[in-house]
C-alpha cells in the first residue's frame, strides 16, 4: 500500500496532509519512508500527535522523535492540559487560548478560555506580572500557565529565526519594545503558514482522536496552514482550462457500479457530458456526478475546480488516468508543447506471486469479474493466466498486499476463494550433441512408401529451431516448402514431451542432414519419420548425458 502512497505524492500537489503520529509507539519504518518521499516532492504538512489520553503519553518524546528520525523542524503550536487519563484539553500557543472538553461529550462540548487577556492592541502579556492572581481566574494551574508562556516564547523565537521577513515586519510594527513573547497572533500565524507552505517547518498539534478531543482546532489548523484546494504549483495547459481532472481512486458500488474519484484541476465536470481519457486515448461519458459526504452520496449537476467529484458511468478509466474536455482539446495541448500534468501511473514491478482459485467452478466467472474490478482500482495488482498450468496468477507488492486482496474478494465481492502456491512449469533441454537416423516403411493400397531421415540434435537457445543441411531433391512431387513444413511439424510434435518427465523441450537446435524419400511417399509419413527420429536422438542424448555427468540432461524452469 505504501507504493500507492508514493506514486500519489508527486501528483497531489494540492493535498492537505496531516501526518498522525503516535505518542506511545516509536515511528514505524514505513512512516519514515513516506515522510521522506513527501520531502522529495515538497509536500506541505502538519503533524498531529495522537493518543495523548493514554498512559505514558509524551508530547516532548514524539516531537524529539520527529526531529531525530524525520529530520524535520517541528513547531509546537499546542500544549496538552493534563497527562494520560487526566488529559482534558489543549492550550493554543498562537492565540493563547485554552480549550477544555467536557468528559463524556464525545468531543462536541468544549469551552474556550483566554489564557492571556486581549487589550486594545492585542494580547496583553504585560498584564501577567502577577501570575497567582491570573491563575485564580483560569481553569488551568500556575505550572501550566508558566509552561504555556515559555512554549509561546520559544515558538515565536523559532518562527522569527526561520522567517527573516516576519522579523522585519514585527520590528517595524513594535519598534524597540519588541520581544518574541509579545509577537501578535496574526503575525505568528502568517509566519507559520509561510514556513509550512515552503516545507521549512512542520506545525505540531496534539489531542486524542478516539475521544474527539482537540479535533476542532486540528481542522482549523488545516485551513490556516496548509495550501488551499485552488492553489496550483503546476501549470495547466491553456487548451485544458475547460476541464482537466485526475482520477486518483476507483471503487465499485454494488448498485452504481464503478465510482471514479476525480480531483478537478481546472474547469468543471457535469452530468451527462462527454469526456476524453487522455491517458488511454478513449472517449467516455459521465452519466452522473456525485458529491461524497463521508459515506453519503449526494447527486449534483456539476462540480467545479478545486473540489473532489465522483463520476459514475466511466467504463475504461482506472486509477492514475487524466480526463479532459475533448479529444480536440488534448490535441491542441499536445501541439502547443505544454506539458500535460499527470500522464498516468507507472506501477512498480511485482515482487510477490501466488495463485487464486474459487471454491467451485460455479464461482469462476464471479472471481474473474471481481479480479477485473480490483485490478482497475489498484494498478500495482496484476492478474494473469498461466497457459501451462491453467492457474490464475496474482502479482503484487508483497504478501500483505495480496492478503488484503483476498479479504476484499471474500467480503466485498462475496466470492469464496483461496490463495495457493504456484505450480512450476518445467522445461527440458539437452546439454550434449548427438546424431541419429530413422527409417519408416508403409504399404498403402498396394503402394510401398518409405522414408529415411538423419537428424543432429545440439543445445541451443529459446524455442526449438530446425534447419535443413541442403535442399532435398524429392521424388514425391512435393515442393521444397511442403517438405520443410513436414520436417518442422515432426520436430515440434516430438518436442512437446521430453524424455525425463514429459515436459516440453526447449533450448534445442535440430539439423536435418539427410532425407531419403521413396516414390509415392506422402508428406504425413515424412513428418512421422522425423518425429520418430527426433525422439530417438533425444533418448540418445539423455543416455549420453546420464553416462557422462548423470544429470546433464536437465529439467529447466
Amino acid at each position: 500500500m505504501a507504493q500507492l502512497v508514493w506514486r500519489c505524492l508527486p501528483r497531489l500537489h494540492w493535498v492537505r496532509w496531516c501526518a498522525a503520529l503516535l505518542t506511545i509507539h516509536p515511528l514505524q519504518a514505513q512512516s519514515v519512508s513516506v515522510w521522506r518521499q513527501a520531502d522529495r516532492y515538497h509536500i506541505p504538512r502538519i503533524a498531529f500527535i495522537n493518543k495523548l489520553d493514554k498512559p505514558a503519553a509524551s508530547l516532548s518524546s514524539a516531537v524529539e522523535s520527529m526531529r531525530l528520525r524525520l529530520s524535520a523542524t517541528p513547531l509546537v503550536v499546542q500544549l496538552p492540559l493534563g497527562e494520560g487519563r487526566a488529559f482534558r484539553g489543549v492550550v493554543d500557543l498562537v492565540a493563547m487560548e485554552a480549550m477544555l472538553w467536557q468528559p463524556g461529550s464525545d468531543g462536541d462540548a468544549f469551552s474556550l478560555v483566554e489564557v492571556v487577556p486581549t487589550g486594545p492592541t492585542g494580547k496583553d502579556f504585560q498584564g501577567l506580572a502577577s501570575l497567582p492572581e491570573q491563575c485564580d481566574s483560569l481553569p488551568i494551574s500556575r505550572r501550566e500557565l508558566e509552561a504555556a508562556l515559555e512554549a509561546r516564547a520559544q515558538l515565536a523565537e523559532q518562527v522569527l529565526t526561520l522567517d527573516s521577513d516576519l522579523l522585519d515586519q514585527a520590528l517595524a510594527e513594535t519598534g524597540d519594545a519588541f520581544s518574541p513573547l509579545t509577537l501578535s497572533d496574526r503575525l505568528l500565524r502568517e509566519g507559520l503558514r509561510r514556513l509550512t507552505l515552503q516545507c521549512d517547518a512542520v506545525p505540531v498539534l496534539c489531542g486524542s482522536a478516539a475521544r474527539n478531543t482537540a479535533i476542532q482546532p486540528l481542522m482549523d489548523a488545516i485551513t490556516a496552514y496548509l495550501p488551499a484546494p485552488t492553489s496550483k504549483p503546476v501549470a495547466i495547459p491553456t487548451a485544458l482550462k475547460q476541464l482537466c481532472a485526475y482520477a486518483f481512486k476507483v471503487t465499485h458500488d454494488a448498485m452504481r457500479g464503478p465510482l471514479v474519484f476525480l480531483r478537478i484541476l481546472s474547469g468543471s465536470i457535469r452530468a451527462q457530458s462527454p469526456v476524453y481519457n487522455l491517458t488511454r486515448s478513449q472517449r467516455e461519458r459521465v452519466s452522473r456526478v456525485l458529491l461524497m459526504l463521508a459515506d453519503q452520496q449526494q447527486e449534483v449537476p456539476a462540480i467545479t475546480e478545486g473540489n473532489i467529484a465522483v463520476a459514475v458511468g466511466l467504463k475504461h478509466t482506472v486509477t492514475g488516468d487524466t480526463l479532459v474536455q475533448s479529444e480536440q482539446a488534448a490535441k491542441m495541448a499536445k501541439a502547443s508543447g505544454q506539458t500535460v500534468p499527470f500522464a498516468g501511473l507507472d506501477a512498480a514491478p511485482p515482487v510477490f506471486f501466488c495463485s487464486v482459485e474459487p471454491a467451485s467452478a460455479a464461482q469462476q466467472s464471479a472471481l474473474e469479474r471481481a479480479l477485473s474490478c480490483l485490478a482497475r482500482e489498484d494498478p500495482s495488482l496484476r492478474v494473469s493466466a498461466d497457459s501451462d498450468t491453467g492457474q490464475t496468477v496474482l502479482s503484487g507488492m508483497g504478501e500483505l498486499h495480496l492478503e488484503v486482496v483476498l479479504h476484499r474478494l471474500r467480503h466485498d465481492f462475496r466470492v469464496d476463494c483461496s490463495l495457493g502456491t504456484l505450480q512450476v512449469a518445467y522445461r527440458e533441454a539437452p546439454t550434449t550433441s548427438t546424431t541419429q537416423s530413422s527409417s519408416l516403411e508403409h504399404t498403402l493400397a498396394g503402394t510401398r512408401q518409405s522414408v529415411s531421415v538423419t537428424l543432429e540434435l545440439r543445445p541451443g537457445s529459446g524455442t526449438p529451431s530446425i534447419s535443413l543441411a541442403s535442399p532435398v531433391a524429392m521424388a514425391i512431387g512435393c515442393r521444397q516448402q511442403e517438405v520443410e513444413e513436414a520436417v518442422r511439424n515432426g520436430v515440434e510434435s516430438a518436442c512437446l514431451h521430453g524424455p525425463l518427465l514429459s515436459f516440453p523441450v526447449q533450448d534445442v537446435e535440430v539439423e536435418c542432414s539427410d532425407i531419403s524419400v521413396g516414390p509415392s511417399t506422402s508428406v504425413a509419413l515424412l513428418s512421422a519419420c522425423v518425429a520418430d527420429c527426433t525422439s530417438k536422438v533425444r533418448r540418445g542424448s539423455q543416455r549420453l548425458a546420464t553416462r557422462q555427468t548423470h544429470l546433464r540432461y536437465s529439467c529447466r524452469l
